[in-house]
């Protein structure tokens, strides 16, 4: 009766070795694949974002942090002034990153979640360490009016589906994250427009007691706060880049808005046969070619009696 008990308290001893070592192990495979966490940066830190947007083939989007804000490099190698809101976005869209799921351990299953060589990957830097390579592969309808996207760690085969849609942040090429504002402004605080053209056709637009006059003729208050509405907020995205500002001379027509902080807005028009290039105070340095954009902010007096 004694070896008998010794031989069950021995094989039960061995038992439970066995159980405890199983759910270790099993235990050990569910933490290496499905992470709680895929995204851990310091968005203080950041100093460098590298995207290879699927939309432009893979080709290299940077942007970089300086001491005068976010730039954007553009081909020809020149840095432009990157939106503020854009660059918030992306850190939000990031930080939100949480697994919901693990969907595939295998690279073969990749292209099903098009988080393969043709994805958009994302490279966030923090001085000279890289501290996320994240890939973003197709979205997913989930219900009405919510969406999740399908992403893997680039040194990883898993594929995790998570909330958001993080294409539209991320999917673009260089322009999209330019600063590509004309004019922003209210212009419920605006006083007054000096339009300067050429010859003896400049004009001004003066608001007297809440009604706008130009000269002693007082303008249609509503084709006037249709103008006014019109250009207080434009964006536009045809840039120039192969501006030289010093061959382009005096502009040709120049618009100055003056609002009551004193902060004016000044447009100015550099117009000719070949170029309709529009640049603007609020965004010094970025030039845009476009002449319906010439012709939108740019009106003569006539046009609003």
């Amino acid at each position: 009766m004694f070896k008998s008990n010794k031989t069950l308290g021995i094989i039960f001893v061995v038992l439970a070795l066995v159980t405890a070592l199983v759910f270790l192990t099993d235990t050990g495979k569910k933490e290496r694949t499905f992470r709680k966490d895929l995204v851990a940066i310091d968005t203080a830190k950041v100093n460098e974002i590298i995207i290879y947007p699927k939309s432009q083939n893979g080709k290299e989007v940077k942007l970089v942090k300086e001491s005068d804000g976010w730039k954007v490099v553009l081909e020809n190698g020149k840095k432009a002034p990157v939106l503020k809101n854009k660059v918030k976005g992306m850190f939000s869209q990031l930080l939100a990153v949480k697994p919901n799921r693990l969907v595939a351990r295998e690279k073969d299953k990749w292209p099903a979640y098009e988080v393969d060589s043709t994805a958009t990957r994302v490279v966030v830097m923090e001085g000279g360490k890289k501290t996320l390579d994240l890939v973003i592969g197709r979205f997913n309808f989930k219900q009405p009016r919510s969406m999740s996207t399908y992403v893997r760690l680039f040194n990883d085969t898993d594929v995790y589906e998570v909330d958001g849609f993080l294409s539209m942040s991320f999917n673009r090429g260089a322009n999209d994250f330019r600063d590509n504002v004309v004019i922003n402004g209210n212009y419920k605080k605006w006083n007054r427009l000096i339009f300067d053209y050429p010859a003896d056709s400049s004009f001004q637009m003066t608001k007297v007691k809440n009604r706008w006059t130009a000269g002693v003729e007082i303008l249609d208050s509503a084709k006037t706060e249709q103008y006014l509405r019109k250009i207080a907020h434009i964006n536009n995205s045809k840039f120039d880049d192969n501006i030289n500002p010093e061959k382009l001379g005096e502009p040709v027509y120049t618009l100055t808005i003056e609002g009551e902080d004193g902060k004016n807005i000044i447009v100015s028009a550099y117009v000719d046969s070949s170029k309709s290039v529009v640049t603007s105070s609020q965004n010094p340095g970025t030039y845009f070619n476009d002449k319906k954009l010439v012709e939108k902010i740019f009106i003569g007096p006539g046009s609003l009696k």
